[in-house]
């Protein structure tokens, strides 16, 4: 049953109008899809289909690629020429595998799908009956069958374990209305009235369903001989073919039209049922037929038959249908239990991680801060700054441990360091009216003080490196050493130290740091030191060429 593309294109030029009940014999039954040329047990994600149940109809199904397949539903019992029902499971799915399933034999041209009406879904841990969404359903004529219309719809699997059902809408089975048939009969109500009218070409028990007055049921029963009867016709792909009307189980069994155990046909059947109509309805009026009618006298056991059944102060369908219902609300409430039970222990680790992490980060802060302040003490033990600073300083800082020296040296070469935010009156020592900015780098306390007022990220860096540097410097440096792409000829300039590109990121990561706390919003405000400093070497080399300009133009006045 598995088929290439050319196989597909053989049989939809075939057709399925015709000779349809020969390429479809029989539900499928645990019939699992796999590719053309696979052997051996099936993998996960190779589709499992099965329509042996009641109600169910799937003939056939084509392996067309991994995320498409093409099925065949089987057509009436007497009407080859009708097939629209269909229902059938799916099961040894993968997670998050996404499939589109072509119902390629449609006998209908106009139909509610292309109305906005979907296909029907449910599964194991979701028992309710759900609707597909409109947008993933498509019906439409397919040129590779016959230009015939197809039924088209897309879906994606999210649980390995669960057994996926799909239906053209909710499935309302034979058993199902006898049960609903034999509650409204043990009430005994007196405007309705259940009789045998016959058996469908499967044997299956034909009632005949009065409501009425019961005032008016006799003449009602006197108008209906003086009329012809017509005997329908009960089409049914999704029972047994059985003889007896009492046990329906979940496996079916192709219905097709052959002959009985006993040798007769099943057109004798047929006769046997219109004949025991007739023999009821003449029975009614007071007539008496000549020959022994053996169908009446089938229906007169049937009759007593459940009229003699036991009374029970909760009828039984109604208690199994109770229990059913109980036994779901259970499983559903066991998964939603455990996914709570998941859900906590989820929240719970991530608490723990939380708290972690918050102290971390502290930790981390005062690490920071140790680190500037060893810095500090050994460059001033260097002699890069006065001695004065050295009774400042806290005296349990200025002899650390060595490996947490070792470690700190290490974290300050790096260019993701950052200090932590300490008070500037605290960190910056302002001495004979210098302030030492750290790494033997001292400016004036005056232009110190009012750069702090500066407002903006680029006017305090672009500020900052003409206090550090000078603009002499300045003109003759880049930030990188790279020389420009812009031009071809271009010569590169010396880089500016980096020691003191690190003092300019301190400076700012103390400003910043007193203004938020969002590390993400530092990390990107100080990622922008480097483009501040590369603008403002380039205003001051732009008004270097027009202070040029303007004394060659004096000059030559």
């Amino acid at each position: 049953m598995k088929t290439n593309m050319a196989e597909r294109s053989r049989t939809a030029d075939t057709g399925y109008d015709i000779g349809i009940d020969e390429v479809i014999t029989g539900n499928l039954s645990k019939y699992s899809a796999v590719p053309p040329g696979y052997y051996g047990q099936p993998k996960r994600g190779h589709l499992l289909f099965d329509a042996c149940f009641e109600s169910g109809n799937l003939g056939r199904v084509d392996y067309i690629t991994e995320f498409e397949y093409d099925l065949f539903i089987r057509p009436d019992t007497c009407n080859p020429r009708f097939r629209v029902w269909f229902n059938f499971t799916v099961e040894n799915v993968k997670e998050s595998q996404r499939v589109i399933f072509n119902i390629v034999n449609f006998s209908k041209t106009k139909s509610l799908y292309r109305d906005g009406m979907a296909p029907m879904v449910k599964s194991t841990s979701r028992p309710k009956w759900q609707r597909l969404p409109p947008k993933n359903v498509y019906y439409y004529r397919c040129p590779d069958h016959r230009k015939n219309y197809v039924m088209s719809f897309a879906f994606c699997f999210d649980r390995e374990e669960d057994v996926y059902q799909f239906a053209y809408c909710y499935p309302y089975t034979y058993t199902r209305l006898q049960h609903y048939l034999d509650n409204l009969q043990k009430r005994d109500m007196d405007y309705f009235c259940r009789e045998f009218l016959g058996c469908s070409v499967q044997q299956r028990q034909l009632d005949l369903l009065t409501v009425t007055n019961p005032e008016d049921k006799t003449d009602l029963e006197n108008s209906v001989m003086q009329k012809k009867i017509k005997i329908p016709k009960l089409s049914l792909n999704h029972l047994e073919e059985t003889g007896e009307t009492a046990d329906y189980g979940d496996e079916d069994i192709e219905l097709r039209h052959c002959k009985r155990k006993d040798g007769r046909k099943q057109n004798e059947g047929t006769h046997k049922s219109i004949e025991a109509v007739v023999a009821r309805l003449e029975k009614q009026n007071g007539m008496s037929l000549s020959s022994n009618s053996s169908p009446e006298a089938t229906f007169m056991e049937s009759s007593e038959r459940l009229n003699n059944m036991d009374d029970a102060v909760v009828p039984r369908v109604l208690y199994e249908e109770l229990l059913r219902s109980y036994q779901q609300q259970q499983e559903e409430m066991r998964h939603i239990q455990q996914e709570l039970e998941r859900t906590r222990r989820q929240l719970v680790q991530q608490a723990k991680k939380l708290k972690e992490y918050g102290t971390l980060v502290s930790e981390m802060k005062e690490l920071r801060d140790l680190n500037r302040r060893l810095q500090d003490v050994l460059l001033l033990r260097l002699g890069s700054g006065p001695a004065i600073e050295l009774e400042k300083v806290n005296p349990e800082s200025i002899d650390p441990e060595p490996e947490v020296q070792k470690t700190f040296s290490e974290e300050a070469n790096t260019s993701t360091y950052y200090p932590a935010a300490v008070p500037v009156m605290d960190k910056y020592i302002l001495e004979n009216g210098k302030v030492h900015l750290g790494s033997g780098i001292w400016v004036d306390g005056e232009k110190w003080h009012q750069l702090q007022v500066t407002q903006g990220d680029s006017k305090y860096t672009k500020n900052l490196a003409v206090m550090i540097w000078g603009t002499d410097v300045l003109k003759n440096r880049s930030v990188t050493g790279v020389a420009t792409k812009k031009k071809k000829d271009a010569i590169p300039k010396p880089p500016l130290s980096p020691h003191k590109l690190s003092i300019v990121r301190e400076c700012l990561y103390d400003r910043i740091a007193q203004e938020t706390v969002d590390e993400t919003e530092i990390a990107q405000r100080l990622s922008k030191v480097n483009k501040y400093i590369c603008e403002k070497i380039m205003d001051i080399n732009k008004s270097c060429k027009n202070e040029e300009k303007r004394e060659a133009k004096y000059n030559l006045q």
